[in-house]
């Protein structure tokens, strides 16, 4: 569902039509581009939401903190198997380079600038993730026991081709991961349009728990889990918390728990679609619908 600039704050996820599964900008994206480094190019000065200038590239140490919920998963449920991985829109790589160098480390990442130097410790192709792999991509890719993909499904235009190339990539009974803002979040609701991730110019596609539960649920992934990392991260700090009493007094909400979400998928099989194909007749049948 479109909406324009004025009316993020009245965005009620549960007047989503069952076919629809997010909020789209109406503007068109600014300049501001991925595949041209338009937007890495001021990586040594980024401006966070709080208004903190970061050097992106030097924050491995903070990025492996942020993500050490998925990283211990993955590394409990695989250990020193060798397995490939996959991480679609791999920005500096700090994922891949966590990870055990026994995998197969893999990443698609559009911007030859933030993809300089992960071509150390995996290896990088600059795709595009908004359109369909073709056959050749596909087979040069190959399949792959997990993907994992962070704030990037938030910036495209056209998530449903991105989890497309996701089934098409993953093996039978594949891992997923996918992490993006909750736009429904407790701290999206009390702030509204003061909301830290309506900050970034480039979220252009907004979900919720629910509106991504559904998407995935029908695009073909089981999710066998929800986290809401938060209090093993940097941001968790008595500083962030007493924001939460002082509304009135913030340019933009602090980092709190629901913020971020992640999704833990398994590829469904065809057997999985033909049970709930079955079910969904049943309960046709029993409501008796005219």
């Amino acid at each position: 569902m479109i909406f324009t600039e004025g009316e993020k704050a009245n965005m009620n996820f549960f007047k989503l039509k069952f076919s629809n599964y997010y909020y789209k900008k109406s503007k068109k994206l600014n300049k501001i581009r991925f595949e041209d480094d338009t937007y890495w190019m001021n990586f040594e000065k980024f401006k966070d939401p709080d208004g903190k200038i970061r050097n992106l590239e030097k924050e491995y140490k903070k990025k492996k903190i942020d993500l050490k919920n998925e990283i211990d998963f993955l590394k409990k449920k695989f250990g020193k198997k060798k397995i490939r991985i996959l991480d679609l829109g791999s920005g500096f790589g700090f994922f891949l380079k966590a990870l055990p160098n026994v995998w197969d480390k893999n990443g698609i990442e559009i911007s030859n600038l933030a993809s300089k130097n992960s071509k150390k410790w995996a290896k990088i192709y600059n795709y595009d993730l908004e359109k369909v792999f073709s056959k050749d991509q596909l087979n040069k890719l190959k399949k792959f026991d997990v993907i994992f993909s962070y704030h990037v499904i938030e910036h495209l235009k056209k998530p449903q081709i991105f989890l497309l190339n996701v089934q098409n990539l993953l093996k039978k009974k594949g891992i997923f991961l996918l992490g993006t803002p909750n736009f429904d979040s407790g701290c999206a609701r009390l702030f509204k349009n003061k909301y830290r991730f309506f900050k970034d110019p480039t979220h252009i596609t907004y979900f919720s728990e629910n509106s991504l539960f559904r998407m995935l649920d029908t695009f073909g992934f089981k999710i066998f889990n929800v986290d809401y990392p938060y209090f093993s991260t940097s941001h968790f700090s008595l500083q962030n918390l007493k924001k939460l009493f002082n509304i009135n007094e913030q340019k933009v909400s602090p980092p709190f728990y629901g913020n971020i979400m992640t999704f833990y998928c398994e590829k469904k099989t065809k057997k999985n679609f033909a049970k709930e194909i079955d079910y969904k007749k049943k309960i046709f049948r029993m409501l008796n619908i005219e």
